[in-house]
C-alpha cells in the first residue's frame, strides 16, 4: 500500500479471481467494493502502512466490512 495504489487479491476457495493494483482514490475504492460484492463474508487482510492504509481502513468500516490489519515490523 502506497500513498497512490495497493495491491488487491481476491481469493475465492483459495483461487485468484481478482488480482489488480487499485489506484487509492474514489474510483479504485468503488472498484474493491464492487469486487468484494461478489465474495460472500469475504475475509479482508491488509498490512498497515501509517497514513497511507488508514482511508483503507475508514472505506471498510463506513461499508461495514471487518478485517485483520497486519503490523510488520
Amino acid at each position: 500500500m502506497s500513498k497512490v495504489s495497493s495491491e488487491v487479491a481476491i481469493l475465492v476457495n483459495g483461487e485468484k479471481v481478482h488480482n489488480y493494483t487499485m489506484s487509492n482514490d474514489a474510483i479504485g475504492f468503488s472498484r474493491l467494493l464492487g469486487d468484494l460484492k461478489t465474495v460472500h463474508k469475504p475475509e479482508i487482510i491488509f498490512e498497515a502502512t501509517g497514513v497511507y492504509s488508514r482511508r483503507l481502513q475508514a472505506f471498510l468500516e463506513d461499508n461495514d466490512y471487518t478485517y485483520i490489519r497486519l503490523s510488520i515490523p
